[in-house]
């Protein structure tokens, strides 16, 4: 009896089956029934499988490597493609110290 009520939960909650029309049903109609909804469900399943593995190849290739990734040189006054002013600074030499 406790897996009728299984059977009438998922008939009512995933199917929208009245609960009074599955009296009337012949039981083995029933169980074509549930056969073919576990069978959808397990395709639903490979199907989102499937679609994240092919979301995370596609963002997988898309994210940069870090061996691709190339330090500014020191010199250098470009930084990802904005450049930097080039300011003439005067030259500062070191103080001398009497010994």
């Amino acid at each position: 009896m406790e897996n009728w009520f299984k059977i009438e939960f998922i008939a009512t909650y995933k199917l929208n089956i009245n609960p009074m029309i599955l009296d009337e049903m012949e039981f083995y109609r029933i169980e074509y029934m549930l056969e073919n909804f576990e069978e959808s469900l397990k395709e639903e399943e490979k199907h989102y499988k499937k679609t994240q593995k092919d979301y995370e190849k596609q963002y997988q290739s898309n994210m940069p490597s870090q061996k691709d990734y190339k330090p500014p040189n020191v010199g250098s006054t470009n930084y990802g493609g904005f450049k930097t002013p080039k300011i003439a600074t005067p030259k500062i030499s070191p103080p001398k110290f009497k010994v």
